[in-house]
């Protein structure tokens, strides 16, 4: 009996298919994925994390594109017209793609935020000559 008992049992060797254990998802920070911040890195090319901590118990992060000709664009005209703070601001909102949205309503994080951005964004240094 015991040998029909093994005879009827689903095993990898009989073709059954064996169990698959799926992969558990890693999740940064902000609820975010690792897969969804591939999947930005590959559609933006250029993804800013800002973290900004709001006391010892509270934390927020934020995701934020690179900003395009457009962005950029605005940004320079309002620094340009003394408007540095709507510049900075400007730019948090509108390159923002994900994580605690509180971080662009919540007054403290926003201008630490709006700070550190503001500060990656990569300017190239170049010379201008008179001849």
């Amino acid at each position: 009996m015991a040998d029909q008992k093994e005879s009827n049992s689903i095993t990898p060797e009989s073709g059954a298919d064996e169990q698959v254990t799926p992969t558990p998802v890693k999740v940064l920070f902000a609820g975010v994925s690792q897969e969804q911040l591939d999947e930005w890195k590959a559609k933006y090319k250029e993804v800013h994390i800002i973290t900004v901590k709001l006391n010892e118990h509270e934390t927020l992060t934020g995701y934020f594109k690179k900003p395009g000709r457009d962005v950029m664009a605005n940004c320079v005209n309002m620094a340009q017209d003394k408007k540095v703070f709507e510049a900075r601001e400007f730019l948090l909102l509108n390159t923002w793609i994900g994580g605690d949205k509180t971080i662009t309503t919540n007054f403290d994080a926003s201008i630490t935020a709006q700070t550190k951005l503001w500060a990656s964004i990569n300017f190239l240094t170049a010379e201008a000559t008179k001849y």
